[in-house]
């Protein structure tokens, strides 16, 4: 009778043993157990930078991890995309998609690197930049008008500075080029941060830029903001002329960012980046950061984001094919 009590104890004992190594298993294994990289297509101190960051210290908060970013400009943000489409699908390494990479890109250029739809898995969009028409100091130009009429008697043409071939602000530019009959000479970039810089030196006639970039320098004088190019102004701009009101229309763009992952990601790993992207982009924190950096807060769920990738990317091959517009 001992015996037999013994043994059942020793095999309690025994389950219980194995059932805490199962649990000690399972929880080595919990998603994240390693750092975590987002991957910025872009030079460092752009909006897709800024995101990429912000997105970063929420991650490393809500899931307790270490979240580093890696910034991978070139190629209109192809090179880095391209990267983090053959990363592992495991969840530890993701990227800060951009419209120009996986909805203009893949039309613009012959073998882009990556498939906006079959190489990832999206995670959620997280803000959107409409864009503004900005000139350089002392160009002379004051109204969308009066550019048209310089660049239609420039000789040499005027240049326009872009984040890079495929960008927004790159497109931006054909559209105008196209809507206004002008000729300009575009000059891509590694990012924004450079575009402008160089803008701001002079070194460029003008740009159509994220207002994220261009507010403070709009505010302090040194840029002057002909137009946006949404379809309404904007409360950070209110004085400021949409491209329709000038004149120019059809003309409504503005650049999105959102989060993706290779395709093949775990839903449950999927599940969890949701959830703390969302907490991350509804905080206090971001609101502020948001609103300083003139970036508008959009928010869509996976699904949500899947379908406007797919919708975005037939909106932009139109453009595309009708500008003539090529990387290749």
């Amino acid at each position: 009778m001992q015996r037999t009590n013994l043994a059942r104890v020793l095999r309690t004992a025994g389950l219980g043993a194995a059932a805490m190594l199962g649990l000690c298993g399972v929880a080595s294994s919990a998603y994240p157990d390693r750092p975590v990289k987002i991957v910025v297509p872009f030079a460092a101190g752009g909006p897709a930078d800024i995101l990429g960051r912000l997105v970063a210290h929420g991650l490393a908060s809500r899931l307790k991890a270490t979240v580093i970013v890696e910034n991978k400009p070139g190629g209109g943000g192809n090179i880095g995309t391209a990267q983090a489409a053959r990363a592992d699908a495991d969840g530890y390494t993701l990227v800060i998609g951009y419209i120009g990479p996986f909805a203009v890109n893949p039309s613009l250029y012959k073998n882009p690197g990556f498939d906006p739809i079959k190489d990832f898995s999206p995670v959620a969009l997280l803000a959107t930049s409409p864009l503004v028409l900005v000139t350089r100091p002392g160009l002379g130009a004051d109204s969308v008008a009066g550019l048209i009429d310089m660049a239609r008697t420039r000789k040499p043409a005027l240049t326009y500075a872009s984040g890079g071939v495929g960008s927004a602000n790159h497109l931006a530019g054909e559209l105008f080029k196209a809507a206004a009959g002008i000729d300009l000479v575009h000059v891509p970039y590694q990012g924004i941060a450079p575009a402008t810089t160089d803008l701001l030196g002079g070194q460029t006639d003008l740009m159509f830029n994220g207002i994220s970039s261009v507010l403070p320098h709009i505010k302090a004088g040194k840029l002057q903001a002909l137009a946006v190019t949404t379809s309404s102004r904007l409360a950070s701009l209110p004085g400021v002329k949409t491209m329709e009101e000038a004149g120019v229309k059809p003309f409504d763009v503005a650049a999105w960012f959102g989060l993706l992952a290779p395709r093949g990601t775990p839903p449950a790993v999927l599940d969890t980046l949701e959830r703390a992207v969302r907490d991350t982009m509804m905080s206090d924190e971001a609101s502020q950061r948001l609103a300083a950096t003139g970036l508008e807060r959009r928010l869509m769920s996976q699904a949500e984001f899947g379908k406007f990738i797919g919708s975005e990317l037939k909106v932009w091959s139109a453009v595309v094919r009708n500008s003539g517009a090529s990387a290749d």
